[in-house]
């Protein structure tokens, strides 16, 4: 691979779609910021009058696990911290979580805050949504027309494809290995986009989108030698880069049971990496989530990038749901200016060694019940997540050599007692309408009972074996 990464021009007006270039600002949301000039009198708004709402007080106790003593704290939500909650807000977040967050990306991500530049791109900032799948949402909304083209790392999570479908986007999918995006053949991909009779016909496209740590499905993460090598291309043919990181601070890699959680090294991210050379920034696009480390019901999540993109990403947020939910994002400041950056990273670590042994007992029963000889599975030992990816030892099938598990999964699994995912179902759909195939199946060990974790393997094994016997053969050895 020969990627120049010579930048070109940040043309972010090119690249949003029509309906975000055509999308009015709120006439009322727009002058919120005014409001907190000093001396300002505001007969702006209909916002309620804070003094009807009948909540005096949240107070939130939290598990005595999570204090390094074992005692139990409280976290209290009162006064004004309360009426803002309570209250519309600005649309990108309440301004102390969106200050908090932007300090913990520029802490983590080592990326300086700036708030003025000379070049598009070079300003970056943070706003909320309602988890980072609303906001992946929206930034699809903001970036595609009908009939253009994005690219994927295939598998894909699946959460992603209805939305894309929906923008009647055209997919074509960028191949993996063992790291993720392969960058060798991502170049190769856009480099013969015009040739390749696949690809001729389609628009260029406008970004990549990968999972690269604990990939939903496949587990895997990228290395930094790995994401600069991903970079390189991505600058080369001038996309954006949607990196879509749920799973990072869930990574197993380095954990060790003395690692120091504010010294310990993890994973650089593509957003980081994009300000380590001379070649300029404004191509990544962060999605960040608390849904793994905090609670999946506070629907918080939030997206870091340059600031022309996220303009266009709350324009929407201000016309469809105008904010994510203020309690939601009262509760998440006011526990994280507790702990501070140091405690939520400690907190994370833990989390994260919770799934690592997890994993430890979710693997070591699938070792022993599909690989015992004759085997009927094997896997790529994940690195971070909650998932493992299995590719099933299957009889071939019409469509496939290797077999398709849609069937077995879907219906026979189902039938028997245990569910899972078919690999199939984090495939884009083909554009001639032909059903793909996939031998893998995602199965998931962040919350079954590992008591029960035997009893599903063993359901899944009888029914490949069965598989096998109805098509006549015997499992290879």
């Amino acid at each position: 691979m020969t990627a120049n990464p010579q930048p070109q021009p940040r043309d972010y007006s090119s690249l949003l779609s029509h309906s975000a270039r055509n999308r009015m600002p709120s006439a009322i949301r727009s002058l919120f910021p005014a409001e907190l000039i000093p001396g300002m009198v505001s007969l702006l708004s209909g916002k309620p009058n804070s003094e009807t709402f009948p909540f005096q007080r949240i107070l939130l106790e939290l598990k005595p696990a999570i204090h390094p003593e074992g005692k139990v704290e409280t976290v209290a939500i009162e006064g004004s911290d309360l009426d803002i909650a309570l209250q519309y807000s600005a649309t990108s977040g309440i301004p102390k979580l969106v200050d908090w967050i932007e300090e913990f990306q520029s802490h983590v991500h080592a990326r300086a805050r700036t708030k003025e530049a000379n070049k598009p791109g070079e300003v970056w900032r943070c706003s909320f949504g309602n988890g980072s799948q609303d906001l992946l949402t929206k930034t699809f909304e903001a970036l595609i027309d009908e009939g253009d083209s994005v690219v994927l790392e295939s598998p894909a999570y699946s959460g992603i494809l209805p939305s894309l479908v929906a923008h009647k986007a055209k997919m074509f999918e960028a191949e993996t290995d063992s790291e993720g995006v392969e960058p060798t053949a991502l170049d190769a991909l856009l480099t013969k986009w015009t040739t390749d009779p696949a690809t001729s016909s389609a628009p260029f496209p406008k970004f990549l989108y990968t999972t690269p740590t604990g990939a939903n499905p496949s587990g895997t993460s990228a290395s930094d030698d790995r994401k600069r090598a991903v970079l390189a291309v991505i600058r080369k043919h001038n996309l954006l880069l949607l990196e879509d990181d749920p799973y990072y601070f869930l990574s197993f890699q380095g954990l060790t049971p003395d690692a120091d959680p504010a010294k310990r090294q993890r994973g650089k991210s593509y957003f980081q990496l994009e300000a380590q050379d001379e070649f300029g920034v404004g191509r990544v696009l962060r999605f960040d989530s608390f849904s793994k480390i905090l609670s999946a019901g506070l629907r918080l999540g939030f997206v870091t990038g340059p600031k022309e993109i996220l303009d266009a990403i709350d324009l929407d947020t201000s016309s469809r749901n105008l904010q994510t939910s203020g309690t939601s994002q009262a509760i998440a400041f006011a526990l994280l200016s507790k702990w501070g950056i140091d405690g939520f990273l400690r907190h994370a670590d833990n989390v994260a060694r919770f799934y690592q042994d997890r994993l430890e007992r979710f693997e070591s029963s699938a070792r022993t019940i599909l690989t015992a000889s004759p085997s009927i599975a094997s896997w790529v030992r994940p690195t971070a997540g909650m998932f493992l990816w299995i590719k099933l030892n299957l009889p071939p099938s019409p469509s496939s050599d290797q077999g398709d598990s849609f069937d077995l999964i879907s219906h026979k699994a189902k039938a028997a007692g245990v569910l899972a995912l078919p690999g199939v179902a984090f495939k884009p759909p083909s554009a001639d309408a032909e059903r793909k195939t996939s031998a893998y199946v995602r199965t998931s060990f962040s919350q079954v009972p590992l008591d029960q974790v035997d009893t599903a393997f063993t359901r899944l094994r009888g029914v490949v074996e069965e598989a096998w016997r109805e098509a006549g053969l015997e499992i290879p050895a």
